[in-house]
């Protein structure tokens, strides 16, 4: 819980209370300062109080990336609860890309900073309060809590973070700020995200630069290694071909069989592409769908649906993907990372092409599928098709020719704990 802090001293604006013209100028900074405006030294202060900016000045990486409502959000909660705004504002880029992710994920957590709100869910195991229940806070004081406003949202998770995940106070140090983002996400890293590096990463992008910081580099050209963990060298870790995966593993995480619930589930609107009505899928892959299309920023096109009768997607246990903003590297180093390369293009199925939990991969080199450039012609629109293996999948016990959506009696998917993508926050 953040030590209470002894209240600033206004002086300056006490004595300029006596002069008319010097009171315009304060009230019309108070206005300012309650649009986010520029910080001064007499701000509302304390935790639970409007607050005003904790931290540096916005960098130009900041105000490129962070829509201006939102980042008088983060420096409005970073001054409420003492907490430096770029690490609070990075957790948001990398939990919802700064937007709305309404509705629940699949996993229990929901809103723009994904606060777990429902129990007994991979992001709220067992039976006792939520974070949502212990800490939520009305940002901007309308009488009502909303898991799914951003003011709500906010300044919610930068009470956890300081209170249950024990972030430091504003200047506190890269190290104890990067332990906070792993205890958000639970686990500093894992086969889907190196999650506590690329929030201080984005974080020092924004202008963080606490005890310990590394020196900022370029942001559009540290974009790139946001999206996926470093890469091992070759012959080690979990490169394609290694031998360092225990069995069972997937090249993204642990793996193991769901056997329910065997319903299908809207995918949150956060990741289905624009244009696009609701899109369901088995809710068994409903959790590794929303941490792939947020983690390498894709978007959903089709789930369940009768493209053919054979496949995955009459099972709700395949999609298809394109780029969030167009940039079709995305959609590579997703296909890449489940092991999808040239040499087996053509038939794109397991074991030399797909790693589990996935039995194909349809991309550059399959028929009509692939970026714009390799699917010619392209009848479905270019795309990347992923299946997960099922026990109705080509040689399972239960394929056959389906023309409606059938509950396989087990899908592989990624384990819960590796696969959130949002730990316990």
């Amino acid at each position: 819980m953040s030590a209470r802090r002894r209240p600033r001293r206004c002086g300056c604006i006490a004595a300029l209370a006596l002069v008319p013209f010097a009171l315009v100028v304060v009230l019309t900074l108070g206005f300012t300062l309650a649009l986010g405006g520029t910080p001064t030294d007499c701000q509302a202060d304390g935790p639970g109080g409007l607050g005003g900016p904790a931290g540096p000045d916005p960098t130009r990486s900041a105000a490129q990336d962070i829509p201006p409502d939102r980042l008088a959000l983060y420096r409005r909660a970073g001054g409420a609860e003492d907490i430096d705004w770029t690490f609070l504002a990075s957790i948001g880029a990398q939990e919802c890309d700064h937007g709305a992710c309404r509705g629940d994920n699949g996993s229990g957590c929901a809103g723009p900073m994904q606060i777990a709100m429902r129990r007994g869910s991979p992001c709220s195991p067992g039976s006792g309060p939520t974070l949502w229940d212990q800490y939520k806070t009305d940002g901007d004081h309308d009488g009502h809590t909303d898991v799914n406003d951003p003011a709500d949202a906010i300044f919610t998770a930068a009470r956890i973070l300081r209170r249950a995940k024990h972030a430091p106070a504003t200047g506190g140090g890269y190290a104890r700020y990067r332990q906070a983002a792993c205890s958000y996400y639970g686990a500093c890293a894992d086969g889907v995200a190196a999650y506590a590096d690329q929030v201080m990463r984005r974080a020092v992008q924004y202008g963080f630069h606490g005890i310990g910081s590394p020196a900022a580099s370029d942001f559009k050209g540290a974009q790139a290694t946001l999206d996926l963990p470093p890469e091992p060298p070759d012959g080690s870790g979990t490169c394609a071909g290694s031998t360092g995966l225990q069995a069972g593993d997937g090249e993204l995480g642990p793996v193991r069989k769901a056997t329910g619930p065997r319903h299908l589930a809207p995918l949150p609107r956060s990741v289905v592409a624009s244009g696009f009505g609701s899109i369901r899928c088995d809710a068994r892959i409903v959790p590794d769908v929303v941490v792939l299309a947020r983690r390498f920023r894709v978007w959903v096109s089709a789930c369940v649906s009768i493209h053919s009768l054979a496949g995955e997607h009459p099972l709700g246990a395949a999609v298809d993907l394109v780029p969030a903003d167009g940039n079709w590297d995305r959609t590579a180093r997703l296909a890449k990372a489940i092991g999808w390369k040239a040499s087996c293009a053509a038939s794109g199925v397991a074991p030399n092409c797909a790693k589990p939990p996935f039995r194909f991969v349809g991309y550059n080199g399959y028929p009509a599928h692939g970026d714009p450039a390799h699917c010619v012609p392209c009848g479905g629109g270019p795309h990347l098709h992923l299946s997960w293996l099922t026990s109705a999948s080509q040689g399972e016990p239960q394929n056959q020719p389906r023309t409606g959506y059938f509950a396989p009696d087990w899908i592989d998917v990624f384990d819960p704990a590796a696969s959130s993508g949002v730990g316990d926050a």
